[in-house]
């Protein structure tokens, strides 16, 4: 099993913005939809291995999270153009204005979950069953890791993850560096998936 983890500082936890303008509207869940496309998708298929937790903490209800595990997921739910994947997001975060509980998820459709994990929960949860890496330019290089078993990502959004962020990973998970540059969060995931596919 591969487990990415994004966290979106910015990202809205509701669906108060414009379909028209995500970059500019949303805290940037655009973001988030091309990072979904390049864990999922590949040119001719879909990958089942992967889970992803989208960690939403922009305002005005923060954290959302929206689990897609990729086993569940029906065919054609993920699909290549963003507004489809935008529109996930909103139905999601329709539905968790309702939640009340902060740990329990609900369903949303086959393979989406919607809840009010808070990151450090979504972290704690997959350190149970994955041995976890986070990406950062300083970590140590990729091609020097020897992944076993189930492996899980921790990646930030534009902004990057926060000092007290950090301050949580540390001992947990280890730094991995796909490159000494800052690349796209999107980018760095279809990396990630490569490589594995090449070494995993």
């Amino acid at each position: 099993m591969r487990t990415f983890i994004i966290k979106a500082n910015k990202a809205h936890t509701r669906a108060d913005f414009s379909l028209k303008d995500l970059p500019g509207t949303s805290g940037r869940i655009d973001l988030l939809c091309r990072s979904l496309n390049s864990a999922f998708l590949l040119s001719h298929g879909f990958r089942k291995n992967v889970r992803v937790w989208l960690n939403l903490n922009g305002p005005p209800d923060p954290p959302k999270t929206i689990r897609f595990e990729g086993s569940e997921i029906k065919p054609k739910t993920i699909n290549p153009d963003e507004m489809s994947l935008v529109k996930i997001i909103v139905k999601a975060l329709r539905a968790g204005e309702s939640i009340k509980d902060p740990a329990k998820e609900h369903p949303l459709l086959p393979g989406v979950y919607v809840s009010n994990l808070r990151f450090e929960d979504v972290v704690r949860r997959t350190l149970k069953n994955s041995t976890l890496y986070y990406l950062h330019e300083e970590g140590k290089p990729i091609e020097k890791i020897n992944f076993k078993g189930n492996v899980a990502f921790i990646l930030g959004d534009h902004e990057g993850l926060t000092e007290e962020d950090e301050k949580l990973l540390e001992g947990i998970a280890e730094k991995v560096s796909v490159g000494k540059k800052s690349y796209l969060t999107s980018h760095v995931i279809a990396y990630v998936n490569i490589f594995l596919d090449k070494h995993l």
